[in-house]
């Protein structure tokens, strides 16, 4: 049986969220839920939550798996709290092409690359509004040269949403901020 949709976690930590997903729509065989982490132990644990049959857990690099999926074939890519090279300015040029070549070419027309990162300041101060409007503009603009269009933006990450980095990370909200982009194609074609 092949799945309507696709959703993917690159990322994916214990399993947790993509657990929560699943469960939402178990017994929907039409869905597919694959989580990409590159720590063994992780995915270990993750195998161990993801009971639903329409959930599997892949012990890769993003890069390498990504590249197995069809054009077009992905519904919802999500990043939760993406490691510096996959965000942060200082890395751009590593991350660039990840997004903007090997993500863009995965998601469907009106697929969804949902990113849900923290907003620090260097000397792990309480950040400012301004400091977070800065950062959290310099992503959509960011994003929109690689392609993306900006479809919401919330503070905070999305109700539901829980792994072991939102937990770690959640609980100094002055020091560490949240927020969630979801991005889509600018180009629909």
């Amino acid at each position: 049986m092949q799945a309507e949709r696709i959703v993917v976690e690159l990322g994916m930590g214990d399993g947790r969220l993509l657990a929560e997903l699943a469960k939402e729509y178990e017994g929907d065989r039409s869905v597919a839920y694959v989580g990409i982490e590159k720590d063994k132990n992780l995915v270990n644990r993750a195998k161990m939550r993801l009971n639903s049959q329409s959930a599997i857990g892949i012990n890769s690099m993003f890069e390498k798996t990504l590249i197995l999926f069809h054009d077009k074939s992905i519904d919802l890519i999500i990043m939760v709290l993406p490691e510096p090279n996959y965000i942060d300015p200082i890395h751009y040029d590593k991350w660039s092409e990840f997004y903007g070549q090997l993500v863009y070419s995965k998601l469907k027309n009106y697929g969804i690359l949902k990113i849900v990162t923290e907003i620090i300041d260097d000397l792990l101060e309480p950040v400012s509004d301004e400091l977070y409007s800065r950062q959290v503009n310099w992503l959509i603009e960011t994003f929109s040269g690689l392609g993306f269009r900006l479809i919401d933006k919330k503070d905070g990450p999305p109700n539901g949403y829980s792994s072991i980095y939102l937990d770690k990370f959640g609980a100094d909200s002055a020091r560490i901020r949240i927020v969630t982009l979801d991005l889509g194609k600018h180009n629909l074609t």
